[in-house]
């Protein structure tokens, strides 16, 4: 099994932080086009970008939560690196 240094799970917070960005904005992105659909009375594209909005929301929620647990990772990792013996 490999170590992970803080700077590696800094990179993989990192990492899960642009996935959520990109992930919102998706989510921005369909839910728009779902209440313009609406607007324009065709339900089933409404109900398809709605739905597709939905998922992007779910994957953002997950992904803002690895981007915290890396995080928490690479801060514990870098407190032990800096007081190790020999660090």
């Amino acid at each position: 099994m490999s170590e992970t240094t803080a700077a590696e799970a800094a990179g993989k917070a990192t990492i899960w932080a642009h996935c959520a960005e990109e992930a919102n904005k998706y989510a921005h992105e369909h839910a728009q086009q779902a209440r313009e659909y609406a607007t324009q009375r065709e339900s089933g594209n409404a109900t398809a970008y709605a739905s597709r909005a939905e998922e992007w929301v779910r994957l953002r929620g997950t992904a803002v939560g690895m981007a915290n647990m890396w995080g928490n990772v690479a801060g514990v990792l870098h407190l032990a690196e800096r007081w190790s013996p020999g660090g």
